[in-house]
């Protein structure tokens, strides 16, 4: 009786018919390099990883033709393989491209947080009140502008200013400004530090409004610190 671990003729055959098919498949692919990247181009650390590939490419040949798994199937798992370690390469390769692009795609989704474009400079949407809104930092706390070049200043809305830590009642409204809304007071408050993305403002000089603002505004005073601004596109972009 044959023993099932003995290795017939059929078995011997199947092996070489299998290695054959996979030497001739691998000498296409890399006649395919070759003529994608001759080697001429090469260099020298380049081809020591070719010889190294080489070695390990025999190996997985020599393996995968005495595997009794059909060829077919072994075709598609090397195949998804393949381009599974491909799409890992392009994206490591673009990683600093595709988070460009998913800052971009933030900038778009939440245009009030901005795209620092450098350590200089930043960028915000506009929004689809067609207004430009900023999220800062002020004084540590979450601060909400929207930018305004018809104000002189940086104004606070009430509960953006007990927010900071500012006690209405104990503020001066002796300034008089005047609005599109009418007349309305305000009180001047000094803020530490204001923070917009990659650029921080100390010592900025604000004032509190007395009346119902809807939101708190960032005016020329604090835009005229920037090295420029610029509004192109849809987008606004400050630098230091």
């Amino acid at each position: 009786m044959t023993s099932p671990w003995s290795s017939g003729p059929d078995l011997k055959g199947q092996f070489r018919r299998r290695l054959l098919v996979l030497i001739a498949g691998f000498a296409l692919l890399v006649l395919a390099v070759s003529w994608a990247f001759p080697p001429r181009q090469w260099r020298n650390a380049e081809q020591a990883n070719i010889v190294q590939l080489v070695l390990i490419a025999a190996v997985i040949i020599v393996g995968a033709a005495a595997s009794r798994r059909r060829l077919s199937v072994m075709a598609v798992q090397i195949g998804a393989w393949a381009a599974l370690t491909v799409l890992l390469v392009a994206v490591y390769s673009y990683r600093f491209e595709l988070g460009d692009v998913g800052h971009r795609v933030m900038g778009e989704l939440a245009p009030t947080r901005g795209r620092s474009l450098d350590a200089d400079s930043v960028s915000f949407a506009r929004a689809a009140d067609r207004q430009f809104w900023i999220d800062a930092v002020v004084d540590g706390e979450a601060i909400r502008f929207l930018v305004d070049t018809g104000a002189s200043g940086v104004v606070l809305t009430k509960t953006d200013a007990q927010r900071l830590g500012f006690r209405l009642d104990q503020l001066r409204f002796t300034q008089t400004f005047d609005t599109a809304n009418g007349s309305t007071r305000g009180a001047a408050v000094q803020l530490d530090r204001v923070v917009i993305g990659p650029i921080a403002f100390d010592k900025v000089n604000a004032w509190v409004n007395e009346g119902d603002l809807g939101n708190s505004l960032l005016g020329i005073s604090l835009l005229e610190r920037l090295g420029s601004v610029e509004i192109r596109n849809d987008t606004l972009t400050i630098r230091r």
